[in-house]
């Protein structure tokens, strides 16, 4: 297949090398700012929510607003969304990184767990990018890249407040100014958000601080300081029960086994300082520097002390802090029919991961934790990359478009413990380092079939580096792992896709629509020997298990929301599949013994959490000059639990209601609003975990789910006055 594609490639530059002044073209997928996308020459499926969007879907996590975007295949606990796309890496949801890169005003976010923080109410765009997207974003791009925008200073006056209360003491409060002159701009956003939470230990809040200025050198250059501080704190992350029975019963998980862990601080400060020049040529200069710090604290380890067979004591006290810096440029420029960029990308996150023992206790089949044992983990990343992008425009309808990247990553990890056998203390200390070399590139084309219709097609890349803690799991953790495996390999997927975009005039209505049919091969998965989660047994560590085949089609069609009558209706058909994987293995009672564990041939079984159909569609009435209507729903087939596909969890969907009403009030404009989440107040299941026996019964079934139950129809209210 590379050779036909790469032959017919060949042939198309070949046609255009005597091709007249064309115009000219754009590079437009920079990872310094989201410039938009360039639907005439964009190769790669891309879908942009934007501002209006997202304040008309006011989301209180980030996947409702990613449910208007075909392909996203995220699991929702109580306060925490843990982003995938077309399903690759739906198998992991502990302490991995979805193989999604998430992109902060230019720069990648290091996934703690998979999970990433950020204030809602400061988004002003987010971009979708599917397949392989290593050519710009790096490691862990297996399946694409997420680009958040947050809201820009702009050359203008404009104060605005919200006010929002809801369901579960829900209440978010935000507050904004904005002003621009012929020598600067800046915003300024402040907000408050808290719940009670649905779930038992599931309360939150949010407080926030943000902004950006930007400051006009002259009339070809400028430089942006941003600064984002947060602090944030969640009783727990879980909000979750154990089986379907108590799903049903108790789906609050009141008065039930503590979540894992609790009184979580999170200290969130963000900062970067942008320049720009642009140069008589046509070209542009962008360089960015950023220095990001997540600082969390929290309680773990729930333990009954008192044997009364109720948790009563969390036993670890924990702090996991994540820092990044570094530098980002780019240079783009277009000569003719010819754009090309370059880029440079230097940077190193650290993850420091701390734990101190509080009390003393003991685990059957584990052993005796004592206080005042302690461990410190220091997880390093550096990284250096080049990359860069090449569009030609072959003639009036066909560009060529070329991705490559280079990076180079190093890891250090050590690990320091303080520990005691029950007589004596003693301090031990493991360093470990590796490095990759890992080259990633996309090739594709675009065809305009008219003025309206567009053809595209691509090959693209991600990889995904296995980590030092992996490599030297038995070194790190020799309770749990019997070996280290120095010739774990890099996880790679390769994204075939094509389709087509374009708008077409339907009854007076302007209809934007994409299609796409896509392939990604997924190979040398990282995980576990026996299971994805599994740690009994003396053979047990971490190597290439297996490979996976998702293939899918995906349709967005959006109508003029400047009409009456408007929609947006996202669709996902998904197969995702394991072509190979090694034997797998059930963690079956009694815990942290392998007797009784069974394993099983899970070859061509389907990926666990991989709906085959999702539907999402949204409405707009404006039922009167101020009167706006917005009902949506959502809808998702069955899906597999497990990979070994014994639990099917069954479809759902559910729908909610919003209505605006906007007028002017002296010189500003004023919108009241109000929303019924799960009007028909159904019960679903929002996310399903499960790997284990967790119920001690010897049997792999439903009982064993980890699952995070919705609360239901809730409530919404609130206004937004902007002056």
């Amino acid at each position: 297949m590379y050779k036909k594609f790469y032959l017919s490639l060949a042939c198309l530059l070949s046609m255009g090398l005597s091709a007249a002044d064309l115009g000219t073209i754009n590079v437009e997928s920079s990872t310094i700012t989201d410039l938009g996308t360039d639907q005439k020459t964009e190769v790669s499926t891309v879908n942009v929510i934007d501002e209006k969007t997202i304040e008309t879907v006011d989301p209180k996590n980030i996947n409702q607003v990613l449910n208007t975007v075909p392909g996203i295949t995220a699991d929702v606990r109580s306060n925490v969304v843990e982003i995938h796309i077309r399903g690759v890496a739906q198998q992991e949801f502990m302490w991995e990184d979805t193989g999604v890169a998430v992109v902060i005003d230019g720069v990648p976010v290091l996934q703690n767990g998979g999970k990433v923080k950020f204030n809602l109410d400061d988004i002003e765009s987010i971009k979708v990018i599917k397949g392989g997207a290593s050519y710009l974003y790096g490691r862990n791009a297996l399946a694409g890249a997420v680009i958040i925008t947050t809201k820009k200073a702009k050359n203008k006056d404009e104060k605005s407040i919200k006010a929002e209360y809801g369901s579960y003491a829900y209440k978010d409060l935000v507050a904004s100014i904005m002003h621009g002159s012929d020598k600067y701009s800046f915003n300024i956003n402040a907000n408050y958000n808290g719940t009670h939470g649905y779930w038992y230990q599931s309360s939150n809040y949010t407080k926030s601080a943000n902004g950006k200025l930007q400051y006009y050198i002259d009339d070809m250059s400028d430089i942006t300081l941003g600064v984002s501080i947060t602090r944030k704190y969640d009783e727990s992350s879980r909000g979750s029960v154990t089986g379907v029975t108590e799903a049903e019963t108790n789906p609050k998980g009141e008065d039930g086994d503590w979540a894992w862990n609790s009184d979580y601080y999170s200290d969130i400060d963000k900062y970067f300082i942008t320049y720009s020049k642009d140069f008589e040529n046509g070209g542009n200069l962008k360089v960015n520097t950023y220095y990001y710090e997540d600082l969390y604290n929290f309680l773990s380890s729930p333990q009954d002390l008192n044997g009364d067979g109720n948790d009563d004591t969390y036993t670890s006290d924990n702090n996991e802090n994540i820092k990044q810096y570094g530098l980002k440029s780019e240079y783009r420029a277009e000569k003719g029919s010819l754009a090309y960029m370059f880029g440079l990308d230097l940077g190193e996150r650290k993850l420091d991961d701390s734990w101190v023992k509080l009390d003393t206790y003991t685990i059957p089949y584990r052993g005796t934790y004592y206080e005042g044992e302690s461990s410190e983990s220091i997880s390093k990343e550096k990284n250096s990359a080049i990359y860069t992008e090449a569009k030609y425009k072959i003639n009036t309808k066909l560009t060529a478009v070329f991705n490559a990247r280079l990076d180079y990553t190093k890891y250090d990890y050590d690990v320091n413990a303080h520990d005691y056998n029950g007589t004596v203390w003693s301090d031990s200390s493991i360093s470990r380092e590796k490095s990759f070399t890992n080259f990633s590139y996309r090739v594709g084309s675009t065809y305009d079939i008219n003025n309206n219709t567009t053809l595209y097609a691509n090959i693209s890349t991600g990889f995904r580096n296995p980590r030092t803690e992996d490599i030297y799991a038995h070194d790190f953790d020799p309770d749990r792992y019997s070996q280290n495996n120095t010739d774990l390999k890099t996880e790679t997927t390769l994204t075939y896709e094509i389709g087509l975009r374009g708008t077409k005039s339907v009854v007076d209505t302007r209809i934007s629509y994409e299609a796409s049919v896509y392939q990604i091969d997924t190979k040398d998965i990282i995980g576990r020997i026996g299971g994805t989660y599994y740690s009994n047994g003396a053979n047990t560590y971490y190597d290439n298990i297996g490979d996976a085949r998702n293939r899918g089609f995906e349709l967005s069609i959006k109508s003029d929301r400047n009409k009456k009558a408007a929609f947006d209706l996202a669709y996902t058909y998904l197969n995702a599949y394991y072509t190979s994987h090694k034997p797998f293995t059930v963690d079956l009672a009694p815990t942290y013994r392998a007797t009784g564990d069974e394993t099983y041939d899970i070859n061509g079984n389907q990926l666990p959490r991989t709906p085959h159909h999702k539907i999402n569609l949204m409405t707009y009435f404006k039922v009167a000059p101020k009167w706006t209507l917005i009902p949506s729903y959502y809808w998702q087939s069955s899906y597999y639990a497990d990979e070994t596909n014994f639990v099917k969890m069954s479809s759902y969907g559910y729908a909610n209601l919003k209505v605006t009403y906007n007028t002017k009030i002296k010189k500003g404009s004023l919108e009241v609003f109000a929303r019924v989440d799960n009007v028909f107040d159904k019960q679903y299941y929002r996310t399903v975990y499960l790997f284990s026996d967790r119920n001690n019964d010897g049997v792999l079934d439903a009982e064993d789910a980890s699952i995070t139950v919705d609360p239901g129809r809730v409530y919404y209210i609130g206004f937004k006055y902007k002056f």
